[in-house]
């Protein structure tokens, strides 16, 4: 998920709220077509360019980005779950990961890269980096499951 603030690209000129559409939104330069078309929708017409960025960043190149639209006006997002207090670790081991299905999915990966489109490249990248954070998370559990476990052992 990548979060954009929509507050931040409002201002500028026509010229540069479109060019900031396309490299903030879309992280490319706009093709020629793209530019002309957006500069026709909002130029001297400010109160255009809220929808034009909705508009852009609901697109199914913008979703596969993972680009999250947020203006300063809107609500803040909900907190993310809590974690379990390192007490509760302690006294339940982690299960191990997965990894004979994580290297099993990273091998079929790499055997298909060649032949994915722009779109599955983007979607297969934001799964990757959501699973390598899930496991890094994992293992941090384990580490300080354990590290409670020693401290229970040398303080007790």
């Amino acid at each position: 998920m990548r979060e954009v603030n929509g507050s931040e690209l409002l201002g500028g000129s026509d010229h540069e709220f479109v060019v900031n559409l396309y490299t903030v939104i879309l992280n490319r330069w706009p093709d020629e077509d793209g530019y002309r078309h957006h500069l026709q929708k909002i130029e001297n017409h400010p109160e255009r360019r809220r929808e034009t960025l909705v508009g852009v960043a609901g697109s199914q190149e913008a979703r596969n980005l993972g680009v999250v639209l947020r203006f300063d006006s809107d609500p803040p997002p909900p907190p993310p779950p809590a974690k379990p207090a390192a007490n509760s670790l302690a006294a339940a081991p982690a299960e191990p990961a997965p990894a004979t299905d994580l290297i099993g999915a990273l091998a079929d990966l790499r055997d298909r890269l060649g032949t994915m489109s722009p779109a599955e490249l983007a979607s297969a990248q934001r799964l990757l980096a959501e699973t390598l954070a899930a496991v890094a998370a994992h293992q941090a559990d384990r580490v300080e499951a354990r590290l409670a476990r020693l401290e229970s052992r040398v303080g007790g």
